[in-house]
């Protein structure tokens, strides 16, 4: 069930400068996530409406919304669908199993919305939220890098990461699902991956996958899962096709998962998108 609510949207950034209102077709787990109140922690909300909002003012709130972002919001939902598929298909490397889960993917979105958030004390925040038709699940994007900047993230880790991670990156320099901590911006990456294996070196941890132990050195953090100590890592020791597999990393247990079998009951990944077609998928398995 979607809900067509009204979302109270702050006097800031208006082009009349009266309150306003802006309507979104976004699904009911969103809508409660995107709430103003004391427990999301919220102080503004904006769901982007160019009837309302001119983008000059947005910019003022926040320099990181895309001008495509802000013209992807004045189109009609079916052609914000079509361009998002489009663009997705066009930007990921092509394999028959990516392409048709992404396709599926987006043809059970009920919305495209872009939304803007502000906490106390941080500066707004600019995200494209996808909300499902389930009502259960809806996923959030932060804006894509440009090429330099994705070269420069990559050549922090010796230019050795995994060529489709940095085409997603061209989509989204971060994502999640619900309220999923999620795929850690990718300019925080290197920073959270140095903080960790200095904080595993000052802790004295073994971690070890089986019988084997693994250099924490080897692990890039580029998941991290509902603000848990558990994350999914590239493994700079496991190139199972050409490029860097991922697998589960346990702070806690100080554990990697099984790479030498990898699956989905492992979550060891031979790439990025393996993982991310998992983290996408499994929106339709409550189960799992």
């Amino acid at each position: 069930m979607t809900v067509d609510v009204a979302v109270n949207i702050s006097t800031t950034g208006h082009r009349s400068g009266t309150k306003s209102f802006a309507v979104t077709l976004m699904n009911r787990l969103a809508f409660e996530y995107f709430k103003k109140d004391q427990d999301s922690g919220f102080e503004d909300v904006i769901v982007v409406d160019p009837k309302t909002h001119a983008f000059d003012a947005l910019q003022k709130l926040t320099k990181n919304i895309p001008k495509a972002w802000y013209e992807l919001s004045s189109l009609s939902l079916k052609d914000r669908v079509d361009f998002s598929t489009d663009f997705c298909l066009k930007t990921l490397p092509y394999t028959p199993n990516t392409y048709q889960l992404v396709y599926d993917f987006f043809l059970k979105l009920e919305d495209v919305s872009i939304v803007l958030t502000k906490k106390k004390n941080h500066p707004y925040k600019v995200e494209l939220v996808y909300s499902m038709q389930n009502d259960t699940t809806f996923f959030r994007g932060q804006p894509s890098l440009n090429d330099e900047t994705i070269s420069q993230i990559n050549s922090k880790f010796k230019n050795a990461l995994p060529r489709d991670f940095l085409k997603f990156l061209k989509i989204h320099s971060g994502f999640a699902k619900n309220s999923d901590t999620g795929i850690i911006e990718a300019e925080n990456i290197f920073e959270i991956t140095n903080h960790l294996r200095e904080l595993i070196k000052s802790q004295n941890k073994t971690i070890k996958s089986g019988s084997s132990v693994i250099d924490p050195k080897d692990l890039i953090f580029f998941y991290q899962s509902y603000d848990q100590m558990d994350f999914q890592c590239f493994l700079a020791s496991w190139y199972p096709i050409s490029e860097m597999g991922n697998v589960y990393f346990s702070y806690v247990d100080s554990t990697v998962s099984n790479y030498k079998n990898s699956s989905l009951e492992t979550l060891s990944f031979p790439t990025f998108l393996d993982w991310l077609m998992f983290y996408l998928e499994i929106m339709d398995f409550n189960d799992l």
